[in-house]
């Protein structure tokens, strides 16, 4: 696989790595752990990641198996490339210091040219979708520990469940202010802020460096 493995390709190794498994078992592993949460997978990103990191030499057929009268499925498992590839890209993904470009914060730059009310009926659809989010992964989380997996293995959601509470409420506290009048709203930025900008600008042109 030329370059750094996709997001996809690195939770199909690490499935493989478990033990070997057919594409589709991949799949129903990934959204039945939660997985599919980190990343747009469905089937067929599955088994063209695992027909890739085959071509590349990560992963190999092992064999095949059979469910009931369904054909046979090829059953695949890392290769010790695979393994070392997989390493390397999760010790990167851990010290990432890339930015994560989103839509949000976009949206979030232009919002003071809509109406009030346009802009709070938008934050209070993604409220409540960011609720039940937070909500779902919490049981999630609390079923997978309650049955005795370690906290190791659910990190990532520990992380999630973190930054979800923190935009709901922050969410709930914009649409409070909104509310109330304490965030006001409407015209462009005032011209205290603009005469002050400038005066800076003109100090750090009149000293450059």
């Amino acid at each position: 696989m030329a370059g750094e493995p996709s997001a996809v390709a690195v939770l199909v190794l690490g499935l493989l790595d478990e033990r070997p498994r057919h594409p589709y078992d991949v799949f129903t592993t990934l959204v039945e752990r939660g997985d599919a949460r980190l990343v747009r997978v469905n089937p067929g990103a599955v088994y063209h990641a695992v027909q890739r990191l085959e071509r590349d030499g990560l992963v190999e057929a092992v064999g095949t198996e059979r469910c009931g009268n369904r054909p046979e499925r090829t059953t695949y498992s890392v290769t010790p490339a695979g393994r070392a590839t997989l390493g390397r890209a999760v010790t990167a993904y851990l010290a990432d210091h890339r930015p994560a470009y989103a839509d949000f914060p976009v949206g979030l730059a232009h919002a003071p040219g809509l109406p009030a009310d346009e802009v709070a009926a938008a934050l209070t659809t993604r409220r409540d979708r960011e609720a039940a989010r937070l909500a779902d992964l919490r049981d999630r989380l609390d079923e997978a520990l309650a049955l005795g997996l370690p906290r190791r293995f659910v990190l990532d959601g520990e992380r999630e469940l973190a930054l979800l509470e923190r935009e709901v409420a922050w969410l709930d506290e914009v649409l409070r202010d909104l509310a109330d009048g304490t965030l006001t709203w409407g015209g462009p930025p005032p011209d205290d802020f603009l005469a002050a900008r400038e005066r800076r600008q003109a100090r750090v042109d009149a000293h450059p460096g």
